[in-house]
């Protein structure tokens, strides 16, 4: 059953049923979310993380998600956990903690882990489905398409498979080379999904949506850069990282 608010402190505006449906739309295929408490109430914190390349897309995450819940956090720098040779990667990282997110972690975790449910699916439409092929979708050169991030087992894809065809109309193959599950779109089933889903697609992910094969992860914005030190840029990248922040 889908929560339209939480019991939150100090009379902070109540989450509606539309911000859940967002937020879960958004949500669908990343982020990890994990419940604490505190001497004020459960919180949930939502981690969305990024590399260089896919700075941009991270960016345009983020100001979705501040159009459902206002936060004053930020993308900052991070370094992952040391590996056992004692090597770091730098990474961007967007963290939030809020009490806001409870319905949606119940949806998305609803016996503690993540597991994507009928329930879950069935509140959701065509702007999801755009989230979810810009966060997994990889283009082949024949035109074909497959897809990741559609859950943990057959299962999960299998739902995940039938909902997409619903809204879209394109059909798909489960994939059986990979240990997560992958779902495999020949080249009229893509050129299908992509014509329905273009209108909700985000900007930073635009190519995945018109079957072109330039990748905008080679574009990462100046305050990306900067933050991870990576120095001055030139001219082209000055250009390109000032129409990645107009997205």
């Amino acid at each position: 059953m889908l929560l339209t608010t939480i019991d939150v402190t100090h009379r902070e505006k109540l989450v509606e049923a539309a911000d859940v449906r967002g937020l879960l739309g958004l949500l669908i295929s990343d982020g990890s979310l994990v419940p604490y408490r505190t001497p004020g109430g459960g919180y949930i914190q939502l981690t969305l993380t990024a590399g260089a390349s896919e700075s941009a897309f991270l960016e345009e995450k983020v100001q979705e998600f501040r159009q459902f819940i206002s936060t004053k956090a930020q993308i900052v720098p991070y370094r992952t956990t040391p590996r056992a040779n004692g090597k770091t990667t730098p990474i961007l990282r967007f963290r939030v903690s809020t009490n806001k997110l409870r319905p949606v972690y119940n949806l998305l975790y609803p016996i503690g882990e993540r597991q994507l449910t009928q329930t879950t699916l069935d509140l959701l439409g065509a702007q999801a489905a755009a989230w979810a092929w810009a966060e997994g979708a990889k283009l082949m050169k024949d035109g074909s398409a497959m897809l990741s991030r559609i859950g943990s087992v057959r299962e999960e894809a299998y739902l995940f498979s039938t909902w997409l065809e619903m809204l879209s109309g394109a059909s798909s193959v489960l994939s059986d080379d990979y240990v997560r599950p992958r779902l495999l779109f020949d080249p009229t089933q893509t050129k299908k999904i992509q014509d329905v889903l273009i209108k909700y697609a985000p900007k930073s992910r635009q190519h995945l949506f018109k079957g072109d094969q330039w990748d905008d992860r080679s574009i990462s914005s100046a305050r990306t850069e900067l933050h991870l030190g990576q120095g001055q840029i030139g001219p082209k990248r000055q250009e390109e990282a000032s129409l990645v922040r107009n997205l």
